[in-house]
């Protein structure tokens, strides 16, 4: 047996000299069976999911003895686990309980200056970082099983590197634990994994009393973290979230809100975590300003001073412990009745595994409180209500329990789905509505808008939460205002880009208005431009050059002063009366000429136009075939093709291409209503 010279370590390898008997809970027994069945199906690389506090390490210590037993060895061979972990606590942790369940297993640490004998251990818990330089000590030969604690890790290169060098037959058993078999880094966890074979999460722990009841409760501290910088791993980057997070404000707002709830709750040992080390001394230096007996630890603290802080935290001579991602995982302080959330996070796992810490069941507790210190409005920050199932979830929480936050996601899901009933209703009756809008508007009216299609058109009638309603919604975009505008307007206005919009007036003379956006200090302005323009005689353009001249008539960032600017120049021209032809200027989209069929010469003009533009288009079938193409200019009024051809004269191009996108929506609905 190896000696080692660490007194925290020798102690924790040879206490124990009498066999413990643990009776296994009855879902750890579920889990080994399933590991074991597994195996015993050819399926060779599974995981096990289990919430902080399930007793992984329990279950994987009885998982070896039973396949020990069921794998066939000569005589004198031995079955020879290695255990894979990444913190010196871990390895601790696992020799351990090991030796609590039988002092008669030879269990060895491969780890920094501890060097194993291979072929005397039955157990070896080895750190990756140290087996990555000793990989010439195993092999498939003399490895019967591999085990994974803190599996999510496992698609670390260093894992890899590990796992594929000693069972590079690929015959070894590789079964990977953890509470969070998800990673934030969109790397798959397939790589190592076949298959999840056993699942309980903390919730269900709680519900069957295997872990303490968690109240919850959520503090605002008005924090923006939009702005925040986002790292590769999706999380927010620590140095950025720093600057957010630790300020005096909010560091004062954390220490009295904690000051309240030991009043209120007798709180004995409290676990924070903070940013990173900046933030975990300012924080320390808060709650010893109010008298708090308050220490803490980050990377650089000293082993020797680690283990004696965490020792008296344990003992109740500490308050308050403060760490930065030191006791995320493998730590077992089973008395932490407080968990303050400081660290705000977009990664699941890693809020799992911070309130996790706090719920493992301890004789001094009833319960965990755990706070979390964030700002309400953040979106992408998982929240205790987010692991609940609760999406969006913007009130605050007031010491709610699991029952409680379950009964409210229940309330929350059934509102839902009221609401997912009453919208069908109505989708029936916009459906009904978009009918009549399509037999109101020839298909040039709908180039117009921005919703050609059922669920476009649907837009204009959807609430702030993005329910439908059968009252149009009041118009809060310009392109909102502009759409109900041009539709309502009677004028027979024509889209001739995909901001600008015109009509024409009488002999080509007509009205253009242009919308461009314009940045200043970082913030888009949209500007209206409304212009009239009159046709020059046709000598004055042959000699100049020039067909029309414009004339300003308005600029201004509010379109319904455009608009309005537009219908004051058409009135005042219509009560100047009739032109030296006797024409009497008449712009209304309604007059009843438009309604009248479409002259040969027009439609032969517009087929060899809209022809044109279809063949221009790069995939067939995106293309109208010629027959449709035909069917509509066979049947256009005369006010609809009027308004094409004058849009073709200004834009040649996007007007027709818009159209021909229009006819094969409605072509395409029709022949989908033809199968109903």
């Amino acid at each position: 047996m190896i000696k080692v010279g660490l007194e925290t370590l020798s102690r924790l390898l040879f206490a124990r000299e009498v066999s413990t008997q643990y009776k296994l809970r009855n879902y750890q027994q579920v889990a080994i069976d399933k590991c074991v069945d597994s195996i015993a199906n050819g399926i060779k690389k599974i995981g096990v999911s289990l919430a902080t506090g399930g007793g992984k390490t329990v279950i994987f210590t009885n998982l070896i003895d039973q396949l020990k037993s069921r794998t066939p060895k000569n005589e004198g061979d031995k079955f020879r686990t290695l255990i894979l972990v990444h913190r010196r606590e871990l390895a601790l942790q696992t020799i351990n309980t090991i030796k609590n369940f039988s002092h008669d297993i030879n269990a060895q640490v491969e780890m920094g200056k501890y060097h194993c004998e291979v072929e005397q251990a039955d157990v070896i818990v080895g750190s990756v970082q140290s087996l990555l330089n000793r990989l010439a000590k195993y092999n498939e030969k003399n490895i019967d099983l591999i085990i994974i604690d803190e599996a999510h890790h496992a698609v670390a290169k260093s894992y890899i590197k590990v796992v594929d060098t000693i069972n590079s037959n690929g015959k070894i058993p590789v079964i990977g634990f953890s509470a969070t078999f998800e990673r934030n880094d969109n790397k798959a966890l397939s790589v190592m994994f076949d298959e999840i074979v056993y699942h309980k999460g903390i919730v269900e722990m709680i519900k069957e009393n295997w872990l303490c009841e968690g109240l919850f409760t959520s503090v605002n501290v008005d924090v923006n973290l939009d702005d925040v910088e986002v790292s590769s791993c999706n999380d927010f980057k620590l140095d950025s979230l720093s600057k957010v997070m630790n300020t005096e404000k909010i560091n004062n707002i954390v220490v009295r809100t904690y000051l309240e709830e030991r009043q209120k709750e007798n709180l004995k040992s409290t676990l924070l975590f903070a940013v990173d080390v900046a933030h975990v001394k300012y924080l320390c230096e808060e709650f010893r300003k109010f008298g708090i007996n308050a220490e803490y630890v980050t990377g650089t603290t000293k082993v020797a001073e680690r283990d004696r802080i965490i020792n008296d935290f344990k003992n109740f001579k500490i308050e308050v412990l403060i760490n930065c991602g030191i006791f995320t995982e493998g730590t077992d302080i089973p008395n932490i009745d407080c968990v303050l959330l400081c660290r705000p996070t977009k990664s699941r796992s890693l809020l799992v595994q911070m309130i996790g810490r706090g719920l493992r069941l301890h004789h001094s507790k009833k319960h965990c409180h755990i706070i979390d210190f964030v700002g309400v409005e953040n979106v992408g920050v998982v929240s205790v209500p987010t692991l609940m199932g609760i999406d969006n979830f913007n009130d605050e929480l007031e010491a709610a329990t699991i029952s409680e936050l379950n009964t409210l996601k229940l309330q929350i899901d059934k509102e839902k789905q009221e609401m997912v009933l009453k919208n069908a209703a109505v989708e029936d009756s916009l459906k009904a509505k978009y009918n009549d809008y399509l037999e109101e508007h020839n298909d040039f009216d709908l180039t117009l808008t921005s919703y050609p299609s059922f669920e476009d058109f649907c837009e204009a009638y959807k609430d702030s939460n993005g329910y439908l309603s059968l009252t149009e919604k009041e118009p809060i975009s310009n392109t909102e205002r502009e759409n109900q505008y041009f539709m309502k307007s009677s004028y027979p206005w024509v889209k001739t880009a995909n901001t600008a919009w015109a009509f024409s007036i009488h002999n080509n003379h007509h009205i253009r208005l242009y919308k461009e956006t314009k940045e200043k200090d970082n913030v888009a302005k949209e500007i209206y431009i409304a212009k009239i323009y009159r046709e020059l005689p046709f000598a004055m353009r042959e000699e100049s050059g020039i067909r029309f001249i414009p004339r300003e008539l308005v600029k201004t960032n509010d379109f319904f002063k455009a608009a309005g600017i537009i219908e004051q120049t058409i009135s005042e021209m219509q009560m100047r009366g009739n032109d030296d032809k006797g024409y009497t200027l008449n712009v209304n989209k309604f007059s009843p000429w438009r309604k009248l069929q479409a002259t040969p010469k027009q439609k032969a003009l517009l087929l060899k136009r809209l022809n044109k533009v279809n063949s221009l288009e790069k995939k067939e079938s995106d293309r109208l075939e010629k027959k449709d193409i035909d069917n509509y200019v066979e049947h256009i009024s005369k006010g609809e093709i009027s308004n094409v051809l004058f849009a073709s004269t200004i834009a040649p191009i996007y007007p027709l291409k818009r159209l021909l996108k229009v006819i094969k929506y409605r072509i395409n609905r029709e022949r989908i209503q033809a199968f109903q």
